[in-house]
């Protein structure tokens, strides 16, 4: 059953509609992982969905607001695919393996969409709005998971305690971008590869010492 959400707005929606709703999110999700969130419009929203226009302005009110929910829905899934999984691990290194493990692969390959995080962040890095707010707090708000990952780890004894926890949190990211550009930009098949060997040779540097 669908429950109640909120919309870009700040306003609860009635369950009615919310149906039609997630069938326009879906294709909204399925032509922004091919044509980014600026490859969206409600005209061809609407041809995909086989709508009015005006039955998809009813939804989402603007074209921006269209995006804002595309964006809240893309980090849901991502929370579902991506940190849910990694939350049955154990606190420490094996949780903190799992998140980027899944992360790697939802960035990469054929069969996956294209990271907002990393896709968006190159179409509204200098565009101030609604929009550009949303990504930001989406990539916040998975860097604070990412964070306290580490954190556990050096907790657990995993992680020296004197590492620098800024250090490790930006090389763990600036690997995944990498991935992510070269595999599907330059579509080099050894990116991952060489990817999950710099990861594992950063953590076995970090690790702590028996």
């Amino acid at each position: 059953m669908l429950e109640q959400r909120i919309n870009a707005k700040g306003v609860a929606e009635p369950k009615k509609g919310l149906l039609t709703k997630s069938v326009i999110l879906q294709a909204a999700l399925d032509i922004a992982s091919k044509s980014g969130l600026e490859g969206l419009t409600i005209g061809n929203i609407a041809e995909t969905v086989r709508m009015s226009k005006s039955g998809v302005f009813a939804h989402f009110g603007s074209r921006e607001e269209l995006q804002v929910e595309v964006v809240r829905e893309y980090y849901q899934r991502f929370e579902d695919q991506v940190f849910a999984p990694a939350l049955l691990k154990p606190k420490g290194l094996p949780r903190l393996r799992q998140m980027i493990h899944s992360w790697l692969k939802m960035s990469v390959g054929d069969e996956t969409s294209s990271c907002f995080f990393i896709s968006g962040a190159a179409e509204f890095d200098d565009r101030p709005g609604i929009v550009r707010d949303a990504l930001i707090q989406s990539v916040e708000d998975w860097r604070a998971a990412l964070r306290r990952a580490i954190k556990e780890s050096v907790v657990a004894g995993d992680f020296k305690k004197n590492i620098d926890i800024d250090v490790l949190l930006f090389q763990l990211y600036s690997i995944v971008l990498g991935v992510h550009h070269d595999s599907r930009f330059l579509q080099n098949p050894k990116s991952l590869t060489l990817a999950n060997k710099l990861i594992k040779d950063i953590f076995t540097r970090n690790q702590k010492t028996q």
